[in-house]
């Protein structure tokens, strides 16, 4: 691809020699006189002046130094749109795989995929385009958004609803039921019925072998008027996470690696959660905070907040924390020092 085309496939504005002939992407210390490379910020001055790279994506302000490039307000991101035009993923064709097994009176849209041994229940409405993968079973009453794509492995349970262009990987599954059980008057512990379905909005990525419960009717609302399992447009989630029933996600936030939620917790919208940090059940966390990895909000967070530790505190309290905790050894010293002095050792 020459270099002028790619430009104009992205959109972007081009400096120096279009004619650069491009067959692929790189890193700044990888890539060779074929292949484009990007450039974040000025930190990267020497990589880029050491670069062998034959055009670059570089942001406004950032001295070319006559070499070959397209400006980009994000030039990670456009270099994600490259990766998509130099390696186009091939999709299946539509139609009906033999070995699947569609109900009669589901409806599937125009252009719509189903893979091998992929299973979709009754009035089940399938749109436009969807691709669903080898393995998917999708029970009956579930709805899927045109151009969405189901990898194998995925399981979505009665009466799911997913978005437009919405990812699910693989091995998710989605509406099974929570977590949820009470006591009788003798002791025995009863499941509750949890028959609420899980809603899923638009452009939504969903990582492999995460799992998104289902709710039910009598759960607690913490101030809310709606009690299903919610996730919002244009939100990101990866692999290995738990969000338990009746929680929602607001639109555009991010969950990373293996994230739980309990039960009924709202996160609002701009929300990013670190790897492994948790929340319990019944709270809010505010748009726009950060809960940092391995954090465990214990209570509310405020909107904007930046939280760090078990239980999550501000960050920059959480800061002296740890510096305190690098003292402790030093400190405990001192103290039985103080206490030999007066007589106290021993004493414990």
């Amino acid at each position: 691809m020459k270099l002028a085309d790619l430009a104009a496939a992205l959109s972007l504005p081009l400096e120096g020699d279009g004619s650069v002939a491009l067959d692929g992407l790189a890193s700044l210390e990888d890539a060779g006189p074929g292949e484009l490379a990007f450039v974040t910020g000025a930190k990267y001055q020497a990589p880029f002046a050491a670069s062998k790279a034959g055009a670059f994506l570089l942001p406004a302000g950032f001295d070319a130094r006559g070499r070959p490039c397209l400006r980009s307000p994000a030039p990670y991101a456009d270099f994600a749109r490259a990766v998509e035009l130099f390696h186009p993923r091939p999709g299946p064709p539509p139609g009906v795989h033999p070995s699947a097994v569609v109900a009669a009176d589901a409806q599937l849209g125009d252009g719509v995929s189903i893979g091998a041994c992929a299973v979709v229940g009754a009035g089940a409405r399938i749109g436009a385009r969807v691709r669903i993968h080898p393995h998917v079973t999708v029970y009956p009453n579930v709805a899927i958004g045109e151009d969405s794509e189901i990898h194998s492995g995925v399981h979505l349970r009665e009466g799911t609803r997913i978005g437009k262009r919405t990812v699910l990987n693989n091995g998710v599954v989605i509406g099974a039921p929570g977590f949820g059980f009470t006591t009788r008057a003798d002791g025995k512990r009863v499941r509750v019925p949890h028959v609420c379905p899980v809603e899923i909005g638009d452009d939504c990525q969903i990582g492999a072998n995460t799992t998104i419960d289902a709710s039910h009717p009598g759960h607690p609302r913490h101030g809310r008027a709606d009690v299903r399992t919610r996730i919002g447009d244009d939100v990101i989630i990866d692999n290995g996470v738990q969000i338990a029933h009746g929680c929602q996600i607001g639109d555009h936030s991010t969950l990373c690696a293996h994230v739980g939620l309990a039960g009924s917790t709202v996160v609002g919208r701009y929300v990013f959660m670190g790897g492994k940090a948790a929340s319990a059940g019944h709270l809010t966390i505010g748009d726009l905070s950060l809960v940092g990895a391995m954090a465990a909000a214990t209570g509310d967070v405020a909107p904007g907040s930046q939280v760090l530790g078990v239980p999550a505190i501000d960050r920059r309290l959480w800061g002296k924390v740890v510096a305190a905790k690098k003292r402790l050894p030093e400190l405990l010293q001192r103290v039985r020092r103080i206490e030999k002095r007066l007589g106290l050792d021993g004493e414990g």
